[in-house]
């Protein structure tokens, strides 16, 4: 790191509305606050309050289609795109990767990063992501005739980062069953301070989540119809147009919100849904800082945050009525806000940051590039 003018980058596969991966890009861009951020779409709407844009560089797709919703379809172009950015110039690089951002290029003697939320998705867990999903038969085609070129890419490029770092023990887990590598764990940052502890109870559920078929919201949207309950469903997504078409008069759909309104929203709810598995899941984390219990799949990341009969509970199938079930348990369960709150205080965002501190001091950098 011997340079008389350190240069910093952090790199995020996109910057679009609604995602936790891009809620640690900002945390990341704060650490290391003289970077240049590097990605392919940035939704300016979404995020130019949480990121200067001058700090932003996007591909040239960005000046063409804008932060188009339909992002998911240019699939084949982001590996190439990544692999090729080339960030040599930089001291320090930092990647947020849900699949492509620990790609780019970095010079032998600079330090790469990768924070890994998950092993490419579309490459390794495939059958999982189409289950269900919104796609036509040509798009489905396509995914399962890319998908081995696309785990041979995502191999050779997870060499790429020097150090990795995942957001959990189970993406911990994945990393070494697909690449061969270890990581560290630090868990993605949860605003707890931002969150009122709350004792109010409007009798809801709520799920908050990109609307895409392996987060099995149908499966809460089902239950809630079947027993009648109240949902608010926040997000928007391929997917919404079927859940709607499956929804009964109960479930409310309430599209992307601001900020505020969905705070409003953790502390007036019922429980927290997770239907799916989640890489980490900070929503849950905030509903608990809210004081409110979770109802969630038994895997991914819930294990690390959600402690059954404590802080919620867990259902063990991904089926409706495995979930109806642990919804009549939350309703029973006994919990004390207080301590919901100090569980979740556990992955607060001065956590994040203190760990990351740590890790950065002992790979040698800087310490005037992470002082944020």
């Amino acid at each position: 790191m011997a340079t008389t003018q350190p240069r910093t980058a952090v790199v995020q596969d996109w910057f679009l509305p609604g995602g936790g991966s891009e809620r640690v890009a900002v945390e990341l861009a704060r650490l290391v606050p003289d970077a240049t951020v590097y990605t392919s779409f940035f939704d300016r709407s979404a995020w130019g309050d949480a990121i200067d844009v001058r700090r932003v560089r996007t591909w040239p797709l960005q000046r063409l289609l804008g932060p188009t919703p339909h992002y998911r379809a240019l699939l084949p172009l982001y590996p190439a795109w990544f692999s090729a950015l080339d960030l040599r110039a930089h001291d320090l690089v930092i990647s947020n990767s849900t699949a492509f951002a620990k790609a780019v290029r970095t010079r032998a003697g600079a330090l790469h990063v990768g924070y890994i939320h998950t092993p490419m998705r579309y490459a390794w867990d495939l059958d999982r992501y189409l289950a269900g999903a919104s796609m036509s038969a040509a798009s489905r085609l396509a995914a399962r005739a890319l998908a081995p070129a696309l785990r041979r890419w995502d191999v050779a490029t997870a060499h790429r980062p020097d150090t990795l770092v995942a957001s959990t023990q189970a993406v911990r887990a994945r990393i070494q069953r697909a690449w061969g590598r270890d990581a560290e764990v630090i868990h993605p940052p949860v605003e707890v301070e931002e969150i009122t502890l709350s004792t109010r109870d409007d009798g809801y559920l709520l799920v908050a989540a990109r609307m895409v078929a392996y987060r099995r919201i149908d499966l809460v949207v089902e239950a809630a119809t079947r027993l009648g309950r109240e949902l608010v469903v926040v997000g928007s997504g391929p997917e919404d147009r079927r859940l709607r078409s499956i929804a009964g008069p109960s479930v409310r759909f309430v599209g992307r919100v601001d900020r505020p309104i969905l705070l409003d929203l953790f502390e007036r709810c019922h429980a927290y849904v997770v239907p799916g598995e989640e890489d980490f899941g900070i929503a849950p984390v905030e509903a608990m800082a809210a004081g409110k219990p979770v109802v969630a799949f038994r895997a991914g990341g819930a294990l690390e945050t959600v402690v059954d009969g404590v802080t919620g509970v867990f259902f063990d199938r991904p089926e409706t009525d495995a979930l109806v079930d642990a919804i009549e348990r939350v309703d029973r369960l006994t919990v004390d806000p207080s301590a919901l709150r100090a569980h979740a205080e556990r992955f607060d965002v001065t956590v994040f940051r203190q760990r990351w501190r740590e890790l950065l001091a002992r790979l040698g950098v800087d310490p005037s590039l992470y002082a944020a």
